[in-house]
């Protein structure tokens, strides 16, 4: 809940938010960036998070005591999350490649799931989540971690000839993968390129990033309030807007992933934000001349093919509406 600083400004505590796992999510920012707002404009009834995508920004002003628009154009996302306000069970199984080619373009909130912890960097333009080499390791990691299967853990000891015992959950599960993958002696022995590769991925099973994916939806599902969520599946021309409120977009970013649905036009959103009454915050790269910077948040590339290392800058912009 939101509370009054000795200067009359709303606030919120700066944390990390539950929500979906998607492209993009502002997770670690949405808290940081409702207070920025809070800066610019003062207090305010009504949020529109018009992009909502893994509902980040949403849960944080829900949790702020505002009342909430989530809007998102991809359908299955919003089914997702849909079913998960409606306190629906998650599945936990492990999910193969091929069931994942055969539903990952549907509509439906399994689709969505799908997308949401089954795809590489939660983008389902990138694909299934583990690559070919490695798919079977993680299986059996799943298989360890999550139905406690014997058999599993007999096979994943006998592939890397190492005695594995069974885990009490996933974090005792990568506290023993970091154990054996940092020994000495014989594991610095093994020279066959075989075994090296094996311990290269024993290495990255211990990530089991559908399970951390899983393990922030149940988080979402356990939410007080989630049930007052507004939701709709439009474009975001064509959420109606009520006078007063505060608009936050998150939009596909200039030459970065666009919806699957098609490409998105940059020129014809900042012209819409540009007419709107209301103050609009809008999270890119970069913008039009005549829209201000009010922060910019650095964060660490967790997803590049070479640098992960990488930093970039996001930038908050403000369209000059609605100053306190």
């Amino acid at each position: 809940m939101r509370e009054i600083d000795i200067f009359g400004v709303p606030q919120v505590e700066e944390t990390i938010v539950p929500s979906m796992p998607y492209m993009g999510s502002k997770r670690k920012l949405a808290t940081k960036i409702l207070n920025v707002i809070y800066q610019i404009v003062g207090d305010f009834d009504r949020v529109y998070d018009l992009f909502g995508g893994g509902a980040a920004f949403s849960i944080a002003a829900l949790m702020a005591g505002h009342k909430v628009h989530y809007n998102e154009k991809n359908t299955s996302i919003v089914e997702l999350l849909r079913y998960i306000v409606a306190g629906k069970k998650l599945p936990n199984r492990w999910i193969t490649r091929e069931e994942y080619k055969e539903k990952i373009s549907g509509n439906d909130w399994f689709a969505g799931f799908l997308k949401s912890c089954w795809s590489f960097g939660n983008n389902s333009e990138k694909g299934y989540l583990f690559g070919a080499k490695i798919e079977n390791l993680k299986r059996l990691g799943h298989l360890i971690v999550v139905d406690k299967d014997e058999l599993a853990l007999k096979e994943l000891s006998e592939i890397l000839n190492i005695n594995l015992t069974m885990p009490k959950n996933r974090l005792q599960f990568r506290q023993i993968i970091k154990s054996l993958t940092g020994e000495r002696g014989d594991l610095e022995q093994l020279e066959r390129l075989e075994q090296l590769e094996r311990l290269e991925s024993l290495q990255q099973i211990q990530q089991l990033q559908h399970l951390e994916g899983l393990e922030k939806l149940q988080q979402l599902e356990r939410l007080e309030g989630l049930q007052q969520l507004e939701i709709s599946n439009f474009d975001y021309t064509d959420v109606e807007i009520v006078p007063g409120s505060a608009i936050y977009c998150d939009p596909p970013y200039v030459g970065t992933a666009e919806y699957k649905e098609g490409a998105f036009n940059h020129e014809a959103f900042w012209q819409w934000c540009r007419e709107q009454s209301n103050p609009v915050f809008v999270s890119e790269y970069k913008a039009p001349d005549d829209f201000k910077v009010v922060a910019e948040f650095k964060h660490r590339s967790i997803l590049s093919a070479t640098n992960n290392a990488k930093v970039t800058i996001e930038k908050l912009f403000w369209n000059g509406r609605g100053r306190k």
